[in-house]
């Protein structure tokens, strides 16, 4: 069924307003986002812009969603190039894919990875999902790997401390996968932390001026993990 002109034009208000947002949130940050800033520059009333969108938490929450899904996106569309038996290429592939969506989307990048929006809580039900996405895309690059004898797990996280082990164990249970080991997951929740580690500190001027510009850093730091990892072609 086609769409009325009303949903129609609904849709493009809503992307415009979300537009109006990533380009408030580059400028000032997201803490300082305003609904009524955003009303101002579209010359719209604030009124009508909370027909979209409740409150300044409900559009965060929508730009969360949005950032999420097109990171995933991205990191799927560019793994689909590689051949599935290839954990050296995929993993490498991902890890790119991962750094060139962050630094092209760098108000998206903030919002996700980057410091909390004072007086923001995000909707678990709503934001998991979408960030979990990220990790399952490398845990599964791990999971196969795995089963096929070509993932080295360092030792170090084979014997975690009881109450590390207990909220890994809880991970596994929710996740309901029985083909994904609980020690995958504690790789995985290490691996993603250290690239986006790396990403943050390159848009933020962390490393000597020139140092990871040209993101050669990034490569080499990619090479160490995947070394680390055993995963070599």
């Amino acid at each position: 069924m086609s769409k009325s002109r009303r949903e129609i034009q609904r849709e493009q208000t809503t992307l415009e307003i979300k537009e109006v947002a990533r380009k408030q949130m580059a400028e000032t940050g997201a803490a300082a986002l305003s609904l009524r800033a955003i009303a101002r520059e579209m010359k719209m009333s604030t009124p009508a812009l909370y027909r979209y969108f409740e409150n300044r938490d409900a559009l965060v929450t929508a730009l969360i969603i949005d950032a999420y899904t097109a990171l995933g996106d991205a990191m799927l569309a560019a793994i689909e190039r590689v051949e599935e038996t290839d954990f050296y290429g995929r993993f490498q592939t991902v890890a790119h894919a991962f750094r060139e969506w962050g630094m092209e989307n760098r108000a998206d990048f903030t919002l996700i990875y980057g410091t909390p929006i004072p007086g923001y809580h995000a909707p678990g039900e709503l934001t998991i999902p979408v960030a979990g996405r990220i990790l399952e895309i490398i845990g599964l690059i791990f999971t196969t790997a795995y089963h096929q004898g070509k993932l080295n797990i360092p030792s170090q996280y084979a014997n975690l401390p009881e109450d590390m082990a207990a909220i890994i164990t809880h991970l596994h249970q929710q996740l309901n996968r029985p083909d994904v080991p609980e020690i995958v997951i504690t790789l995985t929740m290490y691996t993603l932390p250290r690239i986006y580690g790396l990403v943050w500190a390159e848009q933020y001027g962390h490393f000597p001026i020139g140092f990871a510009d040209s993101g050669y850093f990034y490569t080499l730091e990619i090479d160490a993990m995947c070394a680390h990892f055993g995963l070599i072609r």
